[in-house]
């Protein structure tokens, strides 16, 4: 679908351009919500089948698109580590609430000079607590004024972002920041206020995952990631220590599932899948000791 024109007209073309290309949703979205709080226009558009099959994205990507009038403007404000208009708001402001001074004579006065001094502090001061962690938020809103997300910054950068997806007024979504970079995202998955699915990152892509399923507050889905893609599910349901049963994937598609585990590491039965989940083949029923199996 193009997006609407600036006038409003929903059936005039505009030109729009793909800005960047991110890994995930996450980072696409606190891309957008960025330009957005500066008043550009952008969409996010990805081949997962709006969500579905978030394992597409590791192909193409998630893409940010804006107008081509303000591709310039976006680009420059998402390189740009610290806002220069943030800054040039406090200090307008700050220099508002005083006196203007008037030309200074040739020769200057004490109380001149004593209240350069102290603009100069005031100035000095406001800069300073403008840059202290945790002093710059950024919140998010929908059309009708629901808050949907809190952004807090740290020396221009993200730290955490806090997210209301269902919109009932308490957050399911936390994510955290090192350096710019995602590094742990926390769901809650049955909007109870307490998170039950836990995803590392590692260079912007998922690395592992712990999910608690039966939300009695113990992980029983464990999940490891290369380059981005699932590549094992291990499942240890109501704390247990060993894996009952495995899942093995292949580009993110599934190829094996090992059954009937026990705490020595043995399965009774391995199914193998062609890529459109048709079993292949299975084992002999007896059980056997699986030499080859990925470490847990």
């Amino acid at each position: 679908m193009s997006p609407e024109s600036a006038s409003g007209a929903p059936h005039e073309e505009v030109k729009t351009v793909s800005l960047r290309t991110f890994g995930d949703h996450e980072t696409a979205q606190l891309a957008a919500a960025n330009l957005q709080a500066h008043h550009i226009e952008c969409w996010i558009s990805a081949d997962d089948c709006g969500g579905m099959y978030p394992n597409l994205t590791a192909a193409t990507g998630v893409r940010l698109r804006v107008r081509a009038a303000d591709a310039e403007a976006a680009l420059a404000l998402l390189d740009a580590p610290v806002s220069p208009a943030e800054i040039k708001q406090i200090e307008t402001e700050a220099g508002a609430s005083l006196q203007p001074i008037a030309v200074l004579p040739p020769k200057l006065a004490w109380g001149q000079i004593a209240s350069g001094l102290l603009l100069g502090i005031i100035l000095c001061l406001l800069y300073q607590w403008g840059d202290k962690p945790g002093t710059k938020t950024f919140n998010h809103h929908t059309a009708d004024g629901k808050k949907i997300e809190t952004v807090f910054y740290r020396d221009g950068r993200a730290v955490k972002s806090i997210k209301d997806r269902n919109l009932d007024g308490r957050a399911d979504e936390w994510i955290y920041y090192e350096n710019g970079h995602i590094v742990r995202v926390e769901y809650d998955e049955n909007f109870d206020g307490k998170p039950d699915l836990f995803v590392t990152y590692s260079n912007d892509l998922p690395a592992s995952a712990e999910a608690d399923t039966d939300f009695n507050g113990i992980p029983d889905v464990f999940s490891s990631y290369q380059n981005g893609m699932v590549k094992q599910v291990d499942y240890r349901p109501n704390g247990s220590k060993f894996t009952t049963t495995r899942e093995i994937f292949q580009n993110g598609v599934l190829t094996e599932i090992w059954r009937g585990g026990d705490r020595n590491g043995n399965f009774s039965e391995v199914v193998q899948y062609d890529p459109f989940f048709n079993p292949m083949s299975t084992n002999p029923p007896a059980p056997f000791q699986l030499l080859s199996a990925p470490s847990q």
